[in-house]
């Protein structure tokens, strides 16, 4: 028995002593509010601040937002409280959020900030959700939500290689992976009146008259390609394509009159070595800038001619 006293006396007396005097700062404080006099009162509720006490926190607070005139003495003291606050959020505290959202709203304390209080306007939104119950179910497939379906972008752009310099590419991309369709031409159909090989030897027979070759040529030259689009990043894109295209290689021969060597007339003859017909590829890399695209690349026909390619257009 004696024991038990001697505990109260020592330990317990202390705990009621202390809790008292914890709550004679806000009891004194409130006195002062009643009177209007918000000096003594922030003097008291300041003793609670070292307490981190909520209630002299939120008495201040309020004498803050009331008083205009005491708020240049005021900023350390609410800068503390604020410290507080935080402290007390981030212990999961529902109502030191709520006054976190007042002080970075208000400038309490500290600067405006409506980012800060955009955050904890958030954490206090989640806290305050409703947790809804999940069940689990070992014999059923949990149910993936579907991600939704990104919409086919398709694309237009003008093709360019050395010698089919006009050119036209279409063309649509969804995730990752797309088709184009391509044709291209130098607008070259000029007709041919023989066949030769290398630069002086033609193929069956050769013309009645006299005649001679010149470093004249033209090139009559198309290919039609379809293919496949892959897209690497968000900006880069591969594309290969298989199709059919001709090139035919027409060089210029001069004949001369039996009877008046001064009348010379032209023909053209084509080049059966530097002519292909059959197999066109493309294979190309496109650069994304925001709707725009640029492309360069190479293409062949029937790997043995090879030429150059380029291109640019525009996503929709």
């Amino acid at each position: 028995m004696k024991r038990l006293w001697i505990l109260i006396f020592f330990v317990v007396l202390p705990m009621c002593l202390l809790a008292q005097q914890k709550t004679e700062y806000n009891r004194k404080g409130d006195e002062a509010m009643k009177r209007l006099d918000y000096s003594d009162a922030r003097m008291w509720y300041e003793e609670g601040v070292v307490q981190c006490d909520p209630y002299s926190i939120e008495q201040l607070t309020s004498i803050w937002l009331a008083n205009q005139r005491m708020r240049p003495s005021m900023h350390s003291l609410m800068n503390k409280c604020r410290a507080c606050l935080e402290l007390m959020a981030n212990n999961e505290d529902t109502t030191a959020i709520s006054q976190l959202i007042i002080y970075y709203t208000e400038g309490i304390g500290t600067s405006k900030n409506e980012t800060l209080a955009k955050s904890w306007q958030d954490r206090l939104e989640a806290f305050r959700k409703p947790v809804e119950p999940v069940f689990f179910y070992p014999s059923v497939n949990p149910i993936k939500p579907d991600k939704p379906k990104e919409p086919m972008k398709f694309f237009v752009g003008y093709a360019y290689s050395m010698e089919a310099p006009y050119g036209l590419t279409v063309g649509g991309v969804k995730s990752r992976l797309g088709w184009f369709l391509r044709f291209k031409t130098n607008l070259g159909f000029k007709e041919y009146d023989g066949e030769c090989r290398g630069t002086d030897e033609f193929v069956g027979s050769a013309p009645d008259n006299p005649f001679h070759f010149t470093n004249k040529k033209k090139v009559n030259s198309y290919a039609g390609t379809a293919g496949l689009v892959v897209k690497c990043t968000s900006w880069l894109y591969t594309s290969v394509g298989l199709g059919y295209g001709s090139r035919e290689l027409l060089c210029e021969y001069i004949t001369i009159d039996n009877s008046d060597y001064k009348i010379e007339k032209s023909y053209w003859a084509k080049n059966l070595d530097y002519s292909y017909s059959g197999l066109a590829a493309d294979l190309d890399v496109m650069v994304k800038f925001g709707p725009v695209f640029v492309s360069a690349g190479c293409n062949t026909l029937n790997f043995k001619y090879v030429d150059l390619n380029a291109g640019v257009g525009l996503f929709f």
